[in-house]
C-alpha cells in the first residue's frame, strides 16, 4: 500500500446568475443531476474579482451574485 496522496479526482461546476431559479434552470439544462452532481456547500452571494498577477477585475460590475458550486467525484 502507498502512503502517497492521490489527486482529487472531484469535478466542480460553479453556477452564477442573478436569481436562484436561474441557477436551477441552468443545472437542469446541462443534465447534472442525471450526471450525478450534487450541491457541495451553501448557496449564498457573492462579489468576484478575476486576478491576473497584480491586476484585479471585478467581474459582473461589481454586483453581488449567487453561485452555486456542484460536484462529482470521479472514481477513475
Amino acid at each position: 500500500m502507498s502512503n502517497q496522496l492521490q489527486p482529487d479526482r472531484t469535478d466542480y461546476v460553479t453556477i452564477i446568475g442573478a436569481v436562484m431559479a436561474d441557477i436551477t434552470r441552468q443545472f437542469q439544462a446541462q443534465g447534472l443531476s442525471g450526471s450525478d452532481y450534487a450541491i457541495v456547500h451553501r448557496i449564498g452571494s457573492h462579489r468576484f474579482t478575476m486576478v491576473d498577477g497584480d491586476v484585479a477585475e471585478h467581474l459582473f460590475e461589481g454586483r453581488r451574485m449567487i453561485a452555486a458550486t456542484f460536484a462529482r467525484r470521479n472514481n477513475g
